[in-house]
């Protein structure tokens, strides 16, 4: 029979193990490349179309290929709750359609002028 610090050993080990395991549960894209702030209170509200063109803007250059694994992204915009959620979703043109499963995706959260609140991969 195991002695309690065996167990607790062991439950610890298991603890850490799957922690590793799942990763971190948000990261976040930031900096001025990413996430930028630069916009004056003061400054027009923007549309859906232009909250969907920033969130195209601030996605790193490589998320939506066009490569082996990804032809294009999606960008679908939402309002709610006085700011832009804008969801990017990855897909692969397989028989004509768009896939998008497994492939990625990600969120940007925009203020309503534009600032970027949030630049969220894969959550």
């Amino acid at each position: 029979m195991k002695t309690p610090l065996a167990r607790a050993t062991a439950a610890s080990a298991l603890l850490v193990a799957t922690t590793l395991a799942a990763g971190p549960v948000l990261v976040y894209r930031d900096g001025a490349a990413f996430c930028p702030k630069d916009r004056p209170p003061s400054t027009p509200r923007i549309t859906a179309e232009q909250a969907a063109e920033r969130a195209k803007a601030l996605m790193p250059k490589a998320f939506c290929g066009p490569d082996w694994w990804v032809d294009g992204c999606d960008y679908d915009p939402e309002f709610a709750l006085d700011s832009w959620r804008v969801y990017v979703r990855q897909w692969k043109l397989v028989d004509g359609k768009k896939q998008y499963e497994p492939r990625d995706h990600s969120y940007v959260v925009l203020d309503p002028v534009g600032n970027c609140l949030a630049n969220m991969p894969g959550t």
